[in-house]
């Protein structure tokens, strides 16, 4: 029993070590994209085109279209598990499964904010920043071109290098822009989402 205690409060000051120096976040609120690295912060101001939510009992799903200043469109998506659940792929295979892709590059990660180029089954491109907290809550903004993503990414990290992809998906140009493809069978039976692992476990 002591053992248990012991790390249950080993595990609990993890936690708040990580919370501690991972503060990277993307979050839309009061029409701004906020996305931050660290003591680096962004907004972008995107008026809401379109919302659509989903309910997959396990996980929950808000999607917003955005219209940014520059006339950019973008996509911004939260997927929240229920307490009882948490993401089981990593974020990489998440973003692999939720798009279709054919392949999933890499091309920038600092704490926790990643950025994609997902290349999808017909072979277009498209570029995805995307953040994972605490295997429960998944964020992503995608649709923005090439050059957006690379200064959206130097304004917060002098450190990035440009992303590689040039011709990717615009999404003003698409006649139905929500790109992801979440599905039942993708939260269950894949499965994107699992029962927490209980602490006695360990």
């Amino acid at each position: 029993m002591i053992t248990k205690i012991k790390k249950l409060l080993v595990s609990i000051v993890l936690i708040f070590l990580i919370s501690a120096c991972a503060t990277s976040n993307i979050s839309y609120k009061n029409e701004q994209l906020n996305l931050q690295i660290n003591d680096s912060h962004l907004q972008v101001h995107g008026r809401q085109l379109k919302q659509h939510k989903e309910n997959f009992s396990t996980l929950f799903l808000t999607q917003k279209l955005l219209r940014l200043d520059d006339g950019s469109i973008v996509m911004y998506e939260e997927a929240l598990t229920d307490l009882q659940y948490q993401f089981e792929p990593t974020t990489t295979r998440t973003i692999s499964i939720i798009f279709d892709a054919k392949r999933v590059v890499k091309v920038y990660y600092n704490t926790l904010i990643y950025a994609f180029q997902v290349v999808l089954k017909d072979n277009r491109v498209l570029n995805v920043l995307a953040t994972q907290g605490y295997d429960q809550k998944l964020k992503i903004v995608y649709g923005m071109n090439t050059e957006k993503l690379s200064s959206m990414l130097k304004d917060l990290d002098s450190d990035a290098q440009p992303v590689y992809y040039k011709n990717v998906i615009d999404l003003s140009h698409e006649s139905f822009p929500f790109m992801s493809r979440w599905t039942t069978w993708k939260v269950h039976f894949v499965p994107l989402v699992i029962p927490i692992r209980k602490m006695g476990r360990l």
